[in-house]
């Protein structure tokens, strides 16, 4: 017998609409590729050029992880007419559709760690960002997204080619929610990222975990991978911006997607250093910038000087 909706008890309740499913199947139920191409013969064709094959054709996987049905459920289950079931990722609601993709990939990020992630808790999952099937258009290709401002490219750049089975490329995917952060990264400086020469994921973490949260104390840590120089240790920290008094870090300073100001600054000259340091606006050299005049010379921190003058 079949398993159907009706079968599903008090125990059951707790499992995800894909665990019910394979937890419910028996071997017979399943039919292999050459059943799903009867009806969806383009999609198993195309599906073979997706990088997902290359995992899923492994004879030695258990049934419920092979092929097709490794994703959408035993054939036979979807094929008896009285139970049509099958798992589609584009009509279940995005928790379940997330909770089908982690059965595989629970080494990326475990159920609880992706609940309370910032994705999910915007509606989003896996398949919001990621395409399995090659051949079938998504939302960011089609002509009314190509024509959304958020989605076009900041500058005609190179775009790398992915490697994650993303919808498109990092810039597009991203700005297609995040519409302010495209727009700062026409700003005269900026992170090169319109240009190619970097990803959003060089600093940002699509898939975060617990574990590397509490590896990222600060957001100077993840600045630092690239600006090795303003690392330190300095014998005289500038507190605010080694993030030692409960300070933002290099965003104390720096904007990071784009700036209308040189060096990405959240503002320029004196205005910059007054925002912390306001008792010096007025009569503390009036007219010079703080750095650029040969006075404090080390901002980011000094081995010479607790007022970062220069030596």
């Amino acid at each position: 017998m079949l398993y159907g909706a009706a079968a599903v008890n008090q125990k059951d309740s707790k499992l995800s609409v894909a665990e019910q499913l394979f937890a419910h199947a028996k071997p017979d139920d399943y039919m292999g590729n050459e059943g799903c191409a009867d009806c969806h013969a383009e999609t198993v064709a195309a599906f073979a050029q997706s990088p997902h094959a290359a995992y899923v054709s492994d004879p030695k996987l258990p049934l419920e992880k092979r092929g097709c049905e490794g994703c959408h459920g035993p054939g036979y289950v979807h094929r008896a007419d009285a139970n049509p079931q099958v798992i589609s990722f584009t009509k279940m609601t995005p928790q379940e559709s997330a909770a089908a993709c982690l059965r595989c990939h629970a080494q990326t990020m475990s159920p609880t760690h992706w609940r309370r992630s910032a994705h999910s808790q915007a509606g989003l999952s896996c398949v919001s960002c990621h395409q399995i099937h090659p051949d079938v258009p998504n939302d960011l290709q089609s002509p009314l997204a190509q024509k959304a401002d958020a989605r076009k490219p900041a500058f005609i750049a190179r775009k790398n080619p992915s490697t994650s089975m993303l919808k498109a490329d990092e810039l597009t995917l991203c700005g297609s929610c995040h519409a302010s952060r495209v727009n700062e990264f026409r700003k005269v400086t900026h992170h090169p990222v319109p240009e190619g020469r970097m990803l959003c994921t060089d600093c940002h973490n699509a898939h975060p975990t617990k574990g590397l949260q509490l590896t990222q104390d600060s957001n100077k840590q993840m600045c630092v991978t690239c600006h090795v120089e303003k690392s330190g240790p300095f014998a005289y920290e500038h507190e605010p911006v080694a993030g030692n008094m409960g300070g933002d870090g290099c965003l104390v300073c720096h904007s990071p997607h784009g700036s209308n100001n040189p060096l990405l600054l959240n503002s320029f000259s004196r205005g910059l250093c007054g925002q912390c340091h306001v008792d010096k606006l007025s009569n503390h050299h009036p007219g010079l910038t703080c750095w650029s005049a040969g006075c404090h010379v080390a901002p980011h921190g000094s081995n010479t000087d607790p007022r970062f003058l220069a030596p």
